[in-house]
């Protein structure tokens, strides 16, 4: 039932500097349905996915966004219909720098809360911990005063209890997400390290034979941007999976051109210089190939045979002769 580094240019590069609680929202955005079947499976099972999750942005923004100043977090909350057609809201909490805040579950409490209390719907709250530290999160906010008392308990995944061979093996898309951010928080200070694990995530998702088009540039956005590489090692990395790409998608114009991720975009660039390229070559067989007509027909004109212009210019007889038709 469902309710609601040191790099060689560190400022350029760090894991600090991005964004991630974005990155989040979005992956979550567009494969929500996946995130559910990793993280919730027994959740998963009970929604209607004939039905498109509605993402009430509008109703969040109103009822916490005022109280997030200053926090890195992606926050999600949107409406389902279970397959027995009712509907819940489900609110996704996903904490990007967490360290041991004893307020936490609190303030998830007071987001669960205003929520309920002014849309008065059933809620599911899911706290995704994307921090490499074990920290003691509690998943209950429990208060007692004189008689009054309050147990408010809701779902914690943290990133770092998940194992890494385990993800690695297994065939749910999300994993992906999740062994991006593990890897992401591992190679901090290793560059070299952070792009071997970033080439073969790519190559894994983009030969993968159940991963639609759409599912595989969602996933590849998120872990290019995660992932980010030293500009020397990230036109390496484009090279690599440029073929890649062009044998399994087959059209690169599937992969989102106005907004493209590091590495699409370097993929793009490649394509058009190699584009122009076989333009210029093709305007020089052009011209050359002009250029060979004019002297046939002047040596035509001249009374040449046909065996002598073809001796002097290397062409055979048919060409000569169509040159000659043609004029």
């Amino acid at each position: 039932m469902v309710r609601a580094l040191v790099w060689e240019k560190p400022a350029d590069y760090e894991a600090g500097d991005l964004d991630q609680d974005g990155l989040w929202k979005k992956v979550i955005g567009e494969l929500f349905e996946d995130f559910l079947l990793f993280f919730a499976p027994t959740l998963h099972a009970q929604v209607d996915f004939s039905k498109a999750p509605d993402f009430l942005q509008q109703e969040l923004f109103q009822e916490i966004m005022d109280e997030k100043k200053g926090r890195r977090m992606a926050d999600q909350l949107v409406k389902v219909y279970l397959v027995d057609g009712e509907e819940k809201w489900i609110l996704v909490h996903v904490e990007v720098q967490s360290d041991n805040e004893k307020d936490f579950a609190k303030r998830m409490f007071q987001y669960f809360y205003r929520i309920y209390d002014r849309f008065d719907r059933e809620i599911v709250a899911l706290a995704i911990m994307t921090s490499p530290h074990q920290s003691e999160f509690s998943t209950q906010f429990r208060y007692s005063y004189f008689g009054t008392k309050l147990d408010y308990a809701y779902t914690n995944y943290k990133v770092a209890d998940y194992d890494y061979k385990e993800l690695e093996q297994s065939d749910k898309l999300f994993s992906k997400v999740v062994l991006a951010t593990k890897y992401m928080n591992e190679t901090k200070q290793d560059a070299d390290k952070r792009y071997a694990f970033k080439m073969k995530l790519m190559r894994e998702i983009i030969k993968h034979p159940i991963y639609s088009r759409t599912t595989i540039q969602a996933v590849f956005y998120f872990i290019d941007y995660l992932l980010r590489l030293p500009q020397e090692l990230s036109e390496q990395l484009a090279k690599i999976i440029r073929p890649i790409l062009k044998e399994e998608a087959n059209d690169m114009v599937q992969f989102n051109e106005e907004n493209p991720s590091p590495t699409l975009a370097a993929i793009f660039a490649m394509e058009r210089e190699e584009g122009e390229r076989k333009g210029i070559e093709q305007g020089i067989e052009q011209g050359i190939e002009q250029g060979i007509a004019k002297v046939v027909l002047e040596m035509l004109k001249e009374g040449a045979s046909i065996y002598f212009i073809a001796k002097v210019t290397h062409l055979d007889k048919e060409a000569i002769e169509k040159i000659r038709k043609m004029n």
